[in-house]
């Protein structure tokens, strides 16, 4: 998917197949057809991972959908998400569409410290910037053509860098010195287009989400965040994945005041009208 999104950007394809595996799990037809490609991955040590589900208040977890769950409510959500990410994603959620019903996020973090840390920093060109904080290292390391694996101290992690786009490599290992400039990048990614998921209301989410009306997937969303220093590297990543209603009530109504019609503005809890009147001739402000 990196070639598919310009520019500087960060994302946890592991994050991504996590949220949406809960997806896949406990849907059926079409949409758990489309979604066979997200298998869920292995637990990695050394990343914390969370999940959790978000329903509105006419919605319960049907028997397939496990996850603890909480109301939809945007400032939970994004709490969770600041929580579990340890306040590099504060928040996942800007808005929640009328439509949206619920929600299944995913909490990535990860804080690496590197086996042989960077020794020196300097001012140094980078292509098309200009000059930028420049690490340097020196040791032995797996490389490649144009390409190094830096490991971290635990759990059998590396971080991987590949001069241009990213390609196979043959590595080998060997005494050098390796320039990386530190940097941080951020991403907010909508990738429910990209995917290509199916979004038409029906019955194939009905034994993730009970409750009134056919159901389809929303949007899916990721923000991430990654800093790499002479230290080490700190990345987390959130994933939201929505899940819509078409609702159909059993007895619709339609109502056109289109005839002369009375009003009031009224305070619920007691029924006093703070505005009264009446409409015979309907007009427009002119001021």
């Amino acid at each position: 998917m990196l070639d598919q999104l310009a520019g500087d950007v960060v994302y946890s394809p592991y994050g991504l197949n996590r949220a949406l595996s809960v997806i896949r799990e406990g849907a059926t037809g079409e949409t758990r057809r489309a979604l066979e490609r997200f298998q869920r991955p292995p637990e990695v040590p050394g990343v914390l991972s969370a999940q959790a589900a978000w329903l509105a208040p006419e919605y319960a977890a049907g028997p397939k959908l496990t996850l603890p769950a909480g109301p939809l409510e945007i400032a939970a959500i994004n709490a969770w998400s600041d929580e579990q990410t340890r306040g590099m994603i504060p928040r996942i959620l800007d808005a929640l569409h009328p439509d949206e019903i619920a929600v299944v996020t995913d909490a990535e973090y990860f804080d690496g410290r590197w086996a042989q840390p960077f020794e020196e920093t300097r001012p140094a060109p980078f292509e098309g910037v200009g000059e930028v904080p420049m690490m340097t290292v020196e040791g032995r390391f797996e490389h490649g053509d144009g390409a190094v694996r830096l490991p971290y101290a635990e759990h059998d992690l590396r971080f991987v860098a590949v001069l241009g786009e990213w390609r196979e490599v043959e590595f080998t290992r060997g005494q050098g010195t390796v320039e990386l400039p530190r940097f941080t990048t951020v991403s907010s990614l909508e990738l429910d287009r990209l995917l290509g998921l199916p979004s038409e209301p029906g019955h194939d989410l009905d034994e993730l989400i009970a409750g009134p009306g056919k159901k389809a997937l929303g949007r899916v969303l990721q923000r991430a965040r990654v800093d790499v220093d002479e230290a080490g590297t700190k990345a987390a990543a959130t994933t939201a994945v929505s899940m819509r209603t078409v609702s159909m009530p059993l007895n619709p109504f339609h109502i056109a005041f289109d005839r002369p019609f009375t009003w009031a503005i009224e305070h619920a809890p007691t029924g006093t009208q703070l505005f009264a009147g009446r409409v015979v001739n309907p007009t427009s402000r002119r001021d």
